[in-house]
């Protein structure tokens, strides 16, 4: 009788750990919890928000990949009628105005033995109204010397940007590039206005 009372109290132990296991969870479901209250339909919205997310990166790297590459006319497909704003010198005045300047823009860079390419990290988005979203990244623009193969880091700063869904798709309504070189001149301009008042 003995030798079965450790088998016995393991039996019994199991039980009651299951049964306050099941008991525990019966007093505070997951739906119940604090977290769950603080967040009720967010795991929807969290969803959508992270596709919408993956649909802007496209938009953004597939204008600046065209952009590089020289496909100008592919760089249409991202762009809203309305797009405004500057990126690394070329204004962007209108999808029909960018349609209109393409020919130049590709005759101005034929014969030139670089190659451009856009580095974007960073992306942040901030959801506006109207279907609208502000965006913001970090940007440096590299060239590479096609005769030597030589690598010159051309800018850094950050692009600022707006984009609009329309009809189901995502499409780029305002960017600028900002290189970090107007803040260099900018903070010089302070020194020396500093300076200044301090004679």
């Amino acid at each position: 009788m003995l030798r079965y009372l450790p088998v016995a109290a393991a039996v019994v132990s199991c039980t009651l750990w299951l049964f306050s296991c099941q008991t525990a969870s019966k007093e505070k479901p997951v739906s119940d919890s604090t977290v769950a209250a603080a967040l009720p339909d967010s795991t929807g919205l969290r969803d959508l928000r992270y596709h919408d997310q993956q649909q802007i990166e496209r938009v953004i790297y597939g204008f600046c990949e065209h952009f590089d590459n020289g496909d100008l006319h592919k760089c249409v497909e991202f762009m809203d009628d309305n797009i405004r704003g500057e990126v690394d010198g070329v204004k962007l005045k209108g999808k029909t105005n960018w349609t209109a300047k393409i020919d130049s823009l590709l005759m101005s860079t034929r014969n030139t033995h670089y190659q451009p390419r856009h580095l974007i990290s960073n992306m942040q988005f901030y959801p506006g109204i109207n279907d609208t979203v502000r965006v913001t990244m970090y940007a440096s623009t590299l060239w590479t010397d096609l005769t030597n193969g030589q690598i010159q880091l051309m800018q850094v700063g950050y692009y600022k940007g707006k984009v609009v869904r329309k009809d189901g798709k995502w499409l780029i309504t305002v960017l600028n590039s900002l290189p970090d070189s107007r803040l260099v001149k900018q903070f010089y301009q302070d020194v020396q206005g500093a300076e200044e008042i301090l004679r």
